[in-house]
């Protein structure tokens, strides 16, 4: 459409000027007249779609002008163009940092995702013309590096048992996020979120935490059992310690082969009004000498 009205347009300029007249004039003028406002309108403003802001850079010059936010907007183009556009949307990026080093030297595989916005005009002045060749296409690459430094900064700072300790984790997402804002705020971006996946380690430092946790666990539980058996004891009477007492020492001799004989009762019937005995044979056997 545009290259038939172009050429319609020399086409009449051309009779113009060989024929004269004042209505080819009058038709080549007003013709000209269109294809100006046409060319303007069309080349003259920039439509940054919603949620997105244009960069846009001096031709002449080639260098960063400014950043347009969504909208219809008027754009000299003799001198300026749109060259990219940046989301201004919610943004995600996700990784694993390898070989974070702890206080401690142990190194550690760490996944982890962030979720980000990004505004343009937050921007400093000085670091608009670097980002606004960045941005629209380094994004990702921008948090993804920032992200990852701030973790091994965090981790750097923590033992393996403070990383391993309950709630570690949501400790960990709060410092990297709030060091990974105060980074990036400069940049344009919010950090809406940053999440730590899971974490990796050394087989053999896993196996020995493992250890630890497992005497914890039974160290707790023969607390507990003690207590309760405490707690059991302390209801007994001084009759009641006394026989366990006993007992304790009757199973402490039987563990060193200490037999005890205790008398036992017989069934015998005795005359009445007289106690009732066992009776022991002490019968002896005359010994002979060896005189006849």
């Amino acid at each position: 459409m545009f290259k038939l009205f172009v050429i319609l347009t020399v086409g009449m300029l051309g009779a113009a000027a060989a024929w004269g007249g004042l209505v080819l004039w009058g038709t080549a003028v007003s013709l000209v007249t269109l294809l100006s406002v046409w060319t303007y309108s069309r080349h003259g403003f920039l439509h940054i779609p919603e949620m997105e802001v244009g960069v846009v850079f001096n031709k002449q010059q080639q260098a960063f002008a400014r950043f347009v936010p969504s909208g219809r907007h008027h754009i000299n183009p003799f001198i300026e163009e749109l060259t990219h556009t940046i989301p201004t949307g919610s943004g995600s990026a996700n990784g694993r940092c390898l070989g974070a080093q702890t206080n401690g030297g142990i190194s550690l595989d760490v996944e982890w995702n962030i979720n980000y916005d990004i505004d343009p005009f937050q921007i400093k002045p000085a670091a608009r013309p670097k980002l606004a060749r960045n941005l629209p296409k380094k994004a990702n690459s921008i948090v993804t590096k920032h992200l990852e430094n701030c973790l091994r900064h965090v981790i750097g700072e923590m033992t393996i048992d403070q990383i391993c300790e309950p709630g570690a984790t949501r400790r960990l997402e709060r410092a990297v996020r709030q060091q990974l804002t105060a980074r990036l705020a400069e940049a344009g971006f919010s950090v809406s979120r940053v999440m730590v996946g899971a974490i990796d380690m050394p087989r053999h430092v896993k196996a020995a935490l493992e250890a630890v946790q497992e005497r914890a666990v039974q160290t707790e539980n023969e607390a507990r059992a003690l207590a309760r058996l405490h707690e059991v004891v302390s209801q007994f009477s001084e009759a009641d310690m006394q026989r366990l007492m006993e007992l304790e020492r009757i199973h402490t001799l039987g563990q060193n082969g200490v037999t005890l004989v205790y008398p036992t009762a017989v069934n015998h019937t005795a005359p009445a009004g007289r106690p009732s005995y066992t009776r022991i044979n002490n019968t002896r056997t005359p010994l002979r000498t060896g005189l006849s």
